[in-house]
This record gives structure tokens, C-alpha cells and sequence, in this order.
């Protein structure tokens, strides 16, 4: 079910989190254009990967609209990060092999840990593990769309093409 929250409401959490395998540093509240953050788990990446596939054939351009994965990791505790990390290193090459020549992969393939749960916990997403959920916010990342459905691209889609400039 997807609910559109108005111009007003909530916005990203001003947060840094590092992208796991470029490493790159992502403040949620300074992305800049409109963004797609898929949250999700383990077991419910696929999602990310349904999302990021549509929204691409679209939007190609990470200038156009940003989107990266926040994948809920608080089950693991600290002591098995070190375990986790590669494996998620891993996941960052595997898709950045694919990204046309042309393009930084550090800007198609963002991964980014929320290993305390907190960013989830922020915007309201739970049960990522079990279903994943998508959250879209403007330019000035006010949170216009929040899914957690089964159609999670089409929500994605249909909140950026509401979005005007886009």
C-alpha cells in the first residue's frame, strides 16, 4: 500500500552512512535530487534489483534520480560484521561489473548498512526482512512516497514522475 505524505512531512534522517564496497559517504538529507531508497533485508534484495531495473530504463542517470539499497542488518551482531562485510563487498562488485563502461558504479550500485536498524526506525519502515519497502523523497528530501507492496517500482516510478523538474 502506498501512502503519499504531503510537502510537509518528514524528510530523510540526517545521516551519513558508507556505501559498502566503493566506500562512498552518504548523507540522506544531502542527496540532492530526487532519490529512491529501497529498505530491505537478506532475504528481500530482489527487490532492490526490480526497482532499480525499471526505474533505470527511465531515469538513467544518478544526476536524474539517486537510488540505493538500505539493507537492515540489526539481527547481526557487531562481532559478525567483520563476516558480513565482505559479503556485501562482494554484492558491490558483482553489480558494478555490470554497469556500462561509461558510468561510475559508485553512483548506480549504492549498498548501504543499516546495521543498528536505525535508519529504518527513522522513516517508519518495518519488517524489511520480511517485505521489502520503498521510500522516495524530493530534491530537499521530503519523503513524498512511502510502499511497502508488492509493486514497488511502479510506486517508485509513479511518486518521481509526480515529482515535478523530473
Amino acid at each position: 500500500m502506498s501512502e503519499i505524505t504531503p510537502d510537509d512531512a518528514a524528510q530523510l534522517p540526517d545521516v551519513t552512512l558508507t556505501a559498502a564496497g566503493s566506500e562512498r559517504e552518504v548523507n540522506l538529507r544531502q542527496i540532492g535530487v530526487p532519490a529512491i531508497l529501497v529498505f530491505h533485508g537478506q532475504d528481500t534484495g530482489d527487490a532492490a534489483l526490480e526497482v532499480n531495473k525499471a526505474v533505470r530504463k527511465q531515469y538513467a542517470g544518478a544526476d536524474e534520480v539517486f537510488i540505493a539499497s538500505v539493507i537492515d542488518l540489526r539481527s547481526f551482531p557487531r562481532m559478525f560484521r567483520s563476516m558480513v562485510q565482505p559479503v556485501l563487498e562482494k554484492a558491490y562488485h558483482n553489480a558494478a561489473g555490470r554497469v556500462p563502461a561509461e558510468a561510475d558504479p559508485a553512483d548506480l550500485v549504492v549498498l548501504l548498512p543499516d546495521w543498528e536498524g536505525s535508519v529504518h526506525d527513522d522513516v517508519g519502515v518495518k519488517g524489511s526482512t520480511e517485505q521489502a519497502a520503498v521510500i522516495v523523497a524530493d530534491r530537499e528530501a521530503r519523503i513524498v512516497c512511502r510502499d511497502q507492496s508488492e509493486n514497488l517500482a511502479e510506486a517508485a516510478l509513479a511518486a518521481i514522475e509526480d515529482l515535478s523538474g523530473v
